[in-house]
């Protein structure tokens, strides 16, 4: 009996220290939690107030470098739409002449012109150059540019690319071309209006031509190009053996007696 009950004492011990370990750490984890309750909303002020204290530094460093306090922001208004006011925009008249067929040595002048009153027909009698006479009827603004482009070709502008657009007058360009080579080469005829879009000229393509002019070279003109080109190898080729075989046959002369007049 004395056995059993020192084994019931221990193992009621164990129990009461187990219990006793259970209690403490049940309680050291509930003051854990308060803690870090306590501190959380301390460290999200505390970032608050640093956050004030670098928007307020940088505030006054903008102040510093411009002098003034920035603008309040202002909503602007969205820039007029394109298509809005390429609807807005009238009709005209242009014309220009187009060469066909033209010598290596030629310098064709090309006029276009643009008129808000005159038909199409009526306009290109104002042309005075050569060539095929084309017309068409585009959108037109108050100011208009028009662009000749073409890889075969020199080109001198006349008149300015960019022009003011009369409502009763006819507007003018011209332009000169020397072409570079022989062969069938295309000319492109560009022109576009300019819009004004959030302050700024934009220019906007309206209509473009291309067309084809041959330009042609004659026999003599070959001649001449290809001395012009190659002398070198004509000299090398040509004059110089038949130099030298004049000059061999005089000395062969002299030797023989023969003395030539």
């Amino acid at each position: 009996m004395k056995v059993k009950r020192d084994i019931t004492i221990r193992i009621l011990a164990v129990i009461v220290i187990l219990a006793y370990l259970f209690f403490l750490r049940f309680l050291s984890s509930i003051q854990v939690g308060r803690s870090t309750e306590e501190r959380t909303p301390r460290a999200v002020n505390e970032q608050a107030a640093k956050n004030v204290v670098i928007t307020s530094a940088a505030a006054k460093a903008v102040n510093a470098n411009t002098g003034k306090n920035a603008p309040p922001y202002q909503e602007t208004s969205p820039p007029r739409s394109i298509d809005k006011l390429l609807d807005e925009m009238v009709f005209g008249a242009i014309a220009f002449n187009a060469p066909v067929n033209i010598n290596i040595d030629d310098s064709p002048q090309i006029e276009l012109f643009l008129s808000l009153t005159e038909a199409v027909e009526n306009l290109k009698q104002s042309i005075t150059e050569e060539g095929d006479k084309v017309g068409a009827t585009i959108k037109v603004s108050d100011r208009m540019s028009a662009r000749l482009s073409g890889n075969g070709f020199k080109i001198i502008t006349i008149t300015p690319e960019i022009q003011a657009v009369s409502k009763y007058q006819q507007t003018k360009w011209k332009w000169e071309i020397h072409p570079k080579k022989e062969g069938r080469h295309k000319l492109h005829l560009t022109l576009a209006v300019l819009l004004e879009i959030n302050g700024y000229n934009t220019p906007r393509a309206i209509k473009t031509f291309d067309k084809i002019i041959e330009v042609n070279v004659t026999v003599p003109q070959r001649i001449g190009f290809f001395f012009k080109n190659s002398w070198q190898w004509v000299w090398g080729v040509i004059l110089i053996p038949v130099v030298r075989w004049f000059w061999k046959l005089k000395k062969g002369r002299t030797k023989n007696g023969i003395i030539p007049k």
